[in-house]
């Protein structure tokens, strides 16, 4: 599978579209994928960062003819130029299976004329205030919602929406420091530039604070480094960092967070880490207030509403009230389980799910992935499998014609399996389980959604699937609720629809 990012990072736009997509293209690697990124050569564009992590990259020009300098983030890219430029560094013989787009300034008239080099487009948004021709769309903010991009999206358009979604790394994916009753260690981070000198205002507000360390990750960039670096010195237990390669163990180790309201967001809900959120970009304040409102932090206001004295007392309030900080903590984790990135690669490689049918020879496979207790508790018997009984049952499935046993295959391994037993000359009836390690990320849907365009040719007279499922089994209903069986009293069916027409 070969996937092409199109994102780009810069001192005045920031480095979190880039990043979240490098966390992303991780994890799609790790299923197999080829992934390129082509991106603008802004000051700041962290290609030396693509670079070392072995992305290789279209580098596109700095800025395109009539193009006003210093525009923000959200200023419309002249797209007409920018899939120009692409031309010009695209083989013509590239074909991607997808097409993923990170960037406020590009819209559907960008998505329709990259459709020359791929099947399919998806694109990561957080503003839903331009029209889109995609197939797959991503919104991680806990604001997201379907009626907010209805009026942007083509039919038929997948939508991943809310943290659950969120794209984390893996290193974010670790057990929370407990929450004690007196908070002491801090950590503040507003990114690698923080032109409103937000870094400088918290470090002055816990300068009249008693007995606290605090951990600052600020960039040389920084226009107040040099103060930074005055205020840490007149500190022994302070620390001031220009780049974290450790950011999660810094973050993992805080007692209370200080920072803006972008993707770090989502790193720090799924650490558990109380934090003082503050607004440094208008598209971040819809997402901020909501996540305040739900109780997942303290929201402080916008960038220029801050003071040091009032964050001063925003940080005493937290700093000693435990019961404050753990229900901070407990809503945080609630909301983000540091599975986004998988579930989003998940939805992207679906359609590159190999199905085959099962033989003796995949006997042990069946038998360890039925035999996990995770299946086996869902199952009609739940009781262990015997290995005799096991292989006769095998030989008797793979023997009648009236049944189809199928392995899926992802590039990184086997995934689940899916057994068909006809009922009726025009009806089947489906059982699913998935291996080890593949639950809760979306696989399941997967493995239907392949496994029905695979037996519409295998019996193609088949009319419905139906699936019996347990009552207490809320993964499975909710399952087969989103793969479009109609439920009757946890008993599912699947009409299919006339092809013939």
């Amino acid at each position: 599978m070969n996937i092409l990012i199109r994102a780009d990072a810069s001192s005045s736009i920031g480095s979190g579209h880039v990043i979240r997509c490098m966390t992303l293209s991780a994890q799609l690697r790790a299923f197999g994928a080829q992934v390129t990124f082509a991106c603008r050569s802004l000051d700041g564009h962290l290609g030396d960062q693509l670079q070392a992590a072995g992305y290789p990259v279209l580098w596109l020009a700095a800025r395109y003819p009539g193009e006003q300098p210093g525009a923000s983030i959200e200023a419309p890219l002249p797209w007409e130029a920018d899939i120009a430029a692409l031309q010009s560094m695209v083989p013509v013989a590239a074909v991607f299976d997808w097409i993923l787009i990170d960037h406020y300034g590009l819209d559907r008239r960008w998505h329709r004329a990259a459709r020359q080099w791929a099947r399919r487009i998806a694109v990561i948004d957080d503003l839903a205030n331009r029209e889109h021709d995609a197939d797959l769309l991503l919104d991680q903010n806990f604001t997201a919602s379907a009626a907010l991009y209805a009026p942007y999206l083509r039919e038929g358009c997948r939508t991943l929406l809310g943290p659950h979604f969120a794209l984390i790394r893996p290193e974010f994916c670790r057990e929370p420091r407990a929450i004690t009753a007196r908070a002491r260690r801090v950590l503040v981070n507003f990114g690698g530039f923080d032109p409103a000198g937000l870094t400088l205002k918290a470090l002055q507000a816990l300068a009249g604070v008693d007995d606290v360390l605090v951990d600052c990750i600020a960039g040389r960039a920084n226009p107040a480094w040099a103060q930074l670096q005055v205020l840490c010195a007149q500190k022994p237990a302070w620390q001031l960092a220009a780049y974290a390669e450790d950011l999660p163990e810094r973050m993992a180790a805080a007692d209370l967070a200080i920072g803006a309201g972008g993707g770090t967001t989502w790193e720090r809900c799924v650490l558990g880490v109380p934090t003082l959120c503050i607004v440094v970009a208008d598209n971040q304040q819809a997402n901020a207030q909501a996540l305040a409102a739900a109780g997942g932090h303290l929201y402080l206001g916008r960038k220029e509403e801050i003071e040091v004295e009032s964050l001063r007392q925003a940080i005493a309030l937290m700093l000693g009230n435990p019961a404050l900080r753990q229900s901070f903590a407990d809503c945080g984790r609630s909301l983000v389980d540091g599975l986004g990135a998988k579930r989003v690669a998940v939805a992207l490689m679906s359609e590159h799910l190999q199905l085959r049918a099962a033989a003796s020879s995949d006997a042990r496979l069946l038998f360890d992935g039925r035999n996990a207790p995770a299946v086996r508790r869902w199952a009609g018997n739940g009781g262990a499998l015997d290995w005799h009984e096991h292989l006769a049952w095998l030989k008797t499935v793979l023997d009648d014609p009236k049944r189809l046993l199928l392995v899926a295959e992802a590039a990184d391994g086997p995934v689940g399996i899916l057994r068909y037993d006809r009922r009726e000359q025009d009806r089947a009836e489906v059982s699913i389980y998935l291996f080890d390690g593949r639950f809760g990320v979306g696989w399941g849907r997967a493995l239907l959604a392949c496994g029905e365009r695979f037996l519409r040719n295998v019996w193609p007279g088949l009319c419905a699937i139906e699936a019996k499922v347990l009552p207490s089994n809320q993964v499975s209903l909710a399952l087969f609720q989103s793969a479009g069986f109609n439920q009757a009293e946890c008993c599912f069916e699947r009409v299919f629809e006339d092809q013939s027409q």
